[in-house]
């Protein structure tokens, strides 16, 4: 069974957090022979609770192993390793691997503003490794999984780090621009694995971090490309662009602006902030330069100001939007209709009505574990761990189980499928680039699951021959 330390306030919020989902609409922020083993049952042992950076350790027993041999803390990586036999053979470990653990964290925001969606994902993580665990586990260990609640606020995300990296062999997830700024540097000083960041294109020249499909970036060059496919945007017309600044919506209007230029298309950039709640200003800037579509890099509430503004002054054109701006919430509010009929998804990660068996078997295991939330967060989690579990496996093959093995194994990766959560083909192995440079294009349909109906996997051309630079 899967041990989970969680902070006392940290369930109570989870509870609190995912109900808002559905109240406001909120919004967070991967079958080959190398994918990890399936398994449907789940487990939901809880261990003893600590306060958020606690250094108490709930030692896992199910594994049956009499290996006594822990390997010595560390904090940073190239530390003492130890040796010690599996079922594999022998294996090296080191810090966060014990004979019967192997330790991960998670430093996310349940009691923030990106509360709702994280609390969606501890679950679907959570579910993920139960299932793994009653399956055996990973190189006969249980796994087990230390939740931070950062709040939102990247020094208590340092802390928190700084309390559990000499115990843990990977973080399966640092949610929030501000976090990864802040503890990036010292997780490839540590030589830390770190997954389920976003999709933001700064990180792709860190060699221990996993994007979980393509960047922000890659998803607005191919709006550009797949509006041109639909004949609804042609050289010499102008395109509406309505972003958050910064490593998000910045680099959603950064693919926007490529893909624009290489095709003759001027852009009317409108920045906006989280707490833009009337966009009428920016609705009449983008009308008055007569722009034929509006792509979105911002959140739910974005999108509903901007529905709101432009059906009060009759601009409809396309809408098309990355990975965290629809929620199906939105639909119910006064601009619903005006949503269905005008929206587009292009983002990195399935909707959660797809039939493709990753995502099904995503739903599956988080409805089992009492989830009630239809977004495309429940396949991101189950994706995020499916590419972790996927590293943690052939690190365990090549007798590595350090960190350095565990970022050795998921840079190995050049033809990974996990089975339609992301697109297929996930190759890992260039530092700088994307996995992937494919979306999936989402259509709303307010009687699927999700408000979200798949359409295509699709790559267009200006997303291909898009630049990172360097």
């Amino acid at each position: 069974m899967r041990r989970q330390r969680l902070h006392p306030a940290v369930r109570a919020t989870m509870i609190c957090a995912t109900a808002a989902v559905v109240v406001a609409g909120c919004s967070t922020g991967d079958d080959d022979d190398s994918a990890p083993a399936d398994s449907s049952s789940a487990a939901t042992t809880a261990a003893p609770e600590t306060t958020a950076g606690s250094t108490e350790t709930t030692m896992a027993d199910e594994s049956g192993s009499t290996e006594t041999t822990e390997a010595a803390p560390e904090t940073t990586a190239g530390s003492t390793e130890t040796t010690a036999a599996g079922g594999s053979g022998e294996i090296t470990t080191g810090p966060g691997v014990t004979d019967t653990e192997i330790n991960l964290a998670i430093l996310t925001d349940l009691s923030g503003p990106f509360a709702a969606g994280a609390a969606v994902q501890v679950t679907g993580f959570n579910a993920y490794w139960d299932a793994v665990n009653a399956d055996g586990g990973v190189c006969d260990r249980q796994v087990v999984v230390d939740v931070q609640d950062h709040g939102y606020d990247p020094q208590t995300a340092v802390s928190q780090y700084q309390t559990i990296a000499d115990s843990t062999l990977a973080v399966q997830q640092l949610l929030g621009s501000p976090m990864v700024a802040a503890l990036l540097p010292q997780l490839e000083e540590d030589g830390m694995y770190v997954g389920g960041m976003g999709w933001a294109s700064v990180v792709l020249p860190a060699r221990v971090a996993q994007l979980p499909g393509t960047t922000y970036s890659i998803q607005g060059a191919n709006a550009i490309d797949w509006l041109m496919d639909q004949g609804q945007l042609a050289s010499g017309d102008s395109v509406g662009v309505v972003f958050f600044e910064g490593d998000f919506g910045g680099d959603v209007a950064a693919g926007v602006s490529w893909a624009a230029e290489e095709n003759g298309i001027g852009v009317v950039e409108q920045p906006v902030t989280p707490a833009d709640s009337d966009l009428s200003s920016q609705v009449a800037a983008m009308q008055q330069e007569g722009v034929k579509a509006v792509i979105i890099g911002g959140s739910p509430g974005t999108l509903g100001a901007y529905a709101g503004a432009a059906l009060a002054a009759g601009l409809e054109v396309p809408i098309v939007g990355a990975n965290p701006v629809f929620n199906p919430s939105l639909l119910d509010s006064p601009a619903g209709d005006f949503i269905a009929a005008n929206y587009t998804a292009v983002q990195s990660v399935a909707p959660y009505s797809s039939d493709q068996p990753g995502p099904m078997k995503a739903v599956e295991q988080y409805t089992a574990a009492g989830g009630d939330v239809e977004g495309w967060e429940v396949p991101l989690a189950y994706g995020q761990a499916y590419l972790l579990h996927d590293a943690l496996e052939h690190a365990c093959e090549a007798g590595n189980l350090t960190r350095e093995g565990v970022v050795d194994a998921m840079r190995a990766t050049t033809d990974l499928s996990t089975e339609g959560v992301f697109p297929d083909n996930l190759d890992y192995s260039t530092v700088g680039e994307p996995p992937t440079r494919s979306v999936f294009v989402a259509t709303v349909d307010a009687a699927a699951p999700g408000g979200l109906t798949l359409v295509d996997e699709y790559e267009g051309p200006d997303a291909v021959s898009y630049s990172f630079g360097g």
